[in-house]
């Protein structure tokens, strides 16, 4: 069985609002809002992929980051794991918007604000568990 693996990060500021990427349509799941990070390469821990992909994608160091929870999926031939961490917001949404290097836009959501958003279903399920909450 093949054996894919991500680090995703979520970032909440005190409010308990969290940031979420657009996707642009040249993503695999374009056009939806979900997570920054992405896969862990050879060689590499899930807190290291987390944190090399917030810099890629954000230009940021990531401060007081927590592993939040790890979900597995078996899909047909296919094994994943996705290792959530999150950390809290230590930077303005504008700074962000400048800084971002992937997707075509960011937010700063309310647990009310996500009911309105197309999320994916993993992403959804991930955002039940971290608001403790329905969506």
């Amino acid at each position: 069985m093949n054996k894919i693996g991500k680090s995703l990060f979520v970032l909440i500021d005190k409010k308990k609002k969290v940031i979420l990427q657009h996707r642009d349509k040249y993503a695999v799941h374009p056009n939806i809002w979900g997570f920054f990070g992405g896969g862990i390469e050879k060689n590499e821990t899930p807190e290291e992929a987390v944190r090399r992909e917030a810099k890629e994608e954000l230009q940021i160091e990531l401060e007081d980051l927590k592993l939040f929870k790890k979900y597995e999926y078996k899909k047909s031939s296919e094994f994943r794991e996705y290792f959530v961490f999150i950390a809290s917001l230590k930077h303005s949404v504008k700074d962000l918007k400048k800084q971002q290097k992937e997707g075509d836009d960011l937010g700063l959501f309310s647990f009310k604000d996500l009911k309105n958003l197309k999320l994916s279903e993993r992403g959804r399920g991930i955002l039940r568990d971290l608001f403790d909450k329905k969506l």
